[in-house]
């Protein structure tokens, strides 16, 4: 075991240093070809006209669809951010460029490889975005008739509909027209092409160890953290699905771990590469910001935040893009046919149940160490769970394939099983809370009215639900001294005081964490106060406007204000629908299911299933 895991490390190492010089090279070379400014300029015009458009909207749109849970939104701000590193006219040394990794917005960004600059600066030397997007959405349709065509030979119709339903799961009308999400999608769709086309290769003595390995590395070249784990799961799930040997439970499970091994050495050795590479080439200590924006991302620095409810909230903040209505009905047809199958024809126990539940779980541990990132970008890291839903419809498909007709006894007991989870499912979905942010902040025009010295705003509050978990506010401060006050009283009986410092406020969009448990009949003051500041405070207010009705008249140090204080209120309550509601039921019904089928001991599998068992046992032995 000592010599195989030296070996392992020897080579992988090896592949990793390869790996990172020719990307390197690949980037130095990019950077030493010239760069069309004219098309640089109108494209920059085109996309900064709407940072997060929809696909489906001809309309232009802004800010309001970062936190959307509307499947066709484009990335185009960090679309604009990858073009411009892409396009970069400074001048210099080829090889420090493509270490610095330069561009307009955030400045040197070398954290990323930022790989996609190898493909899109000699790419746009030629031709135009337009153009590029076009070429994209060709290559990803032809990739995804290819994958039907060698699926659908060998397992048939049931298993191109897998491929075909999570390909629209992932927002297939997105993919081609952002480059943000393009990377991840086509390492995912290529890999899982070689890997079937050669799986009999990769199979024998251990290889696919070292694909998923390379898998690893593509991703941390090209992506810029999106939704990588698909670059694992989707090739991995289809080489099993497509594996023609009867594989024991365990060797299947190993076959998962040593995958998971391979790719998160290539993914995180090559990331860490970069960094080393920058650290020598540069002069300068990449690795201390770089690792401080890990931790970060993680939400360890932020424990009061991201805590286990904390995390489990952002996997309801990414499970629910897949409540948007065409989602849902694809996730619930799936569930639908499920459940007349095994009602008709049974379960047939299968040995790579343990392996696909894992590959399941690997979504939900991704968004638990990387609360933040995935939190704060969930409208494209909900993607993660493009995983999950590939592994639950391989245990789907795998637990009915070879089923035959069961009699009147068995059908009764999978109907029992069914309204028994059933039963269980509608509470678990009626304790669920989520938050709800509401704004002014999209008003047309705004003033400001400016606080004095030790200054004073006040207004009614009447809260549209019980818990509010947090505040924003439209206050700017140009100094940094002193403190502000946040009294909520009920008449003139204090309820809650929140003190926060100055010196920790930039903008004028102050945004505070609360615990304040009211009640959503009554209607509060709420006092902010401003003490030893020794510059002057501004207010935002909405120009007439009182779109918000939570909140009342404005009083500025003793005056009347016109409209009401720019400000948002982060809500904890109940589900948005019943839609949403019924969505949950059907989730835990599915997650239920699935358990049930994988981890049931066998015995009691045998006794209510006796004939499935027999062929499921037989035909793997």
């Amino acid at each position: 075991m000592w010599t195989v895991g030296r070996r392992f490390f020897c080579r992988s190492a090896l592949l990793i240093l390869m790996g990172a010089v020719i990307g390197t090279v690949l980037l130095t070379l990019a950077y030493m070809l010239p760069v069309d400014v004219v098309n640089k300029s109108i494209l920059m015009d085109k996309l900064n006209a709407s940072w997060y458009p929809r696909v489906s909207e001809a309309a232009f749109s802004q800010d309001i669809y970062f936190d959307s849970y509307l499947p066709d939104v484009l990335d185009d701000s960090t679309d604009m951010l990858m073009l411009s590193t892409a396009l970069d006219t400074n001048e210099g040394d080829p090889l420090q460029r493509a270490m610095n990794q330069y561009n307009e917005f955030s400045g040197n960004y070398p954290n990323y490889w930022h790989g996609y600059v190898s493909i899109l600066r000699p790419f746009l030397l030629l031709f135009d975005y337009s153009e590029f997007r076009i070429f994209n959405g060709v290559c990803q349709l032809l990739l995804v008739v290819f994958l039907s065509l060698l699926i659908g030979r060998e397992k048939g119709i049931q298993y191109v509909l897998m491929l075909v339903s999570s390909y629209v799961l992932l927002g297939a009308m997105a993919l081609p027209l952002s480059l943000q999400y393009t990377w991840v999608f086509d390492i995912a769709y290529v890999g899982t092409l070689v890997m079937m086309l050669k799986r009999d290769f990769f199979s024998a003595n251990g290889r696919y160890v070292y694909f998923f390995l390379c898998m690893g590395m593509c991703t941390s070249y090209f992506d810029l953290l999106t939704y990588p784990l698909l670059t694992w799961g989707m090739p991995l799930v289809w080489w099993m699905v497509m594996d023609r040997t009867r594989k024991k439970e365990l060797v299947r499970a190993r076959q998962v771990v040593g995958s998971g091994i391979g790719w998160i050495a290539g993914y995180a050795g090559m990331w860490i590469m970069k960094w080393a590479f920058g650290t020598v080439i540069l002069g300068r200590d990449i690795f201390a910001s770089a690792v401080g924006k890990v931790f970060f991302r993680s939400g360890l620095k932020e424990k009061d935040i991201y805590g286990l409810w904390g995390r489990m909230n952002v996997l309801y903040d990414n499970w629910k893009h897949y409540g948007y209505k065409v989602y849902a009905l694809i996730l619930g047809c799936w569930l639908l046919w499920w459940g007349y199958r095994t009602i008709r024809r049974g379960f047939r126990r299968n040995s790579g149940r343990y392996a696909y539940f894992l590959i399941g779980m690997s979504s939900i541990v991704w968004y638990f160490v990387l609360a933040n990132h995935t939190q704060a970008h969930h409208f494209f890291t909900y993607r993660i769970f493009g995983v999950s839903i590939l592994a639950f419809m391989a245990i789907l498909l795998e637990s009915t394939e070879g089923a035959v007709k069961q009699d009147g006894r068995e059908r009764l007991a999978v109907l029992g099983v069914w309204l028994a989870v059933f039963v269980l499912a509608v509470p678990l979905a009626l304790l669920a809370r989520e938050n709800r942010w509401v704004h002014n902040g999209d008003c047309v025009s705004f003033r400001q009215y400016e606080m004095g010295a030790n200054g004073r705003l006040e207004t009614e509050f009447s809260p549209a639900f019980d818990e509010v978990k947090g505040l924003n506010l439209g206050l700017e401060f140009a100094g940094t001294e002193g403190r502000y006050v946040i009294t909520l009283l009920d008449g003139d009986g204090l309820m809650y005081r929140e003190t926060f410092s100055i010196a920790d406020c930039s903008g004028h969009f102050q945004g505070v964490d609360v615990a304040w448990k009211l009640d959503h009949r009554k209607t509060y003051r709420l006092l902010i106060e401003v003490e030893g500041n020794e510059a002057p405070v501004k207010v935002w207010s909405t120009e007439g406007e009182m779109p918000l009705t939570e909140y009342g008249a404005l009083w500025v140090d003793g005056a009347a204000a016109d409209g009401q204080m720019l400000a948002g209120i982060t809500y904890w309550c109940l589900p948005a629908s019943a839609t949403w509601v019924l969505f949950l039921i059907m989730t835990w019904v599915g997650i239920g299911i699935c358990c049930f089928y994988v981890f049931l001991p066998n015995k009691v599998f045998e006794h209510l299933f006796p004939s499935a068992m027999s062929r499921g046992m037989h035909r793997e032995s």
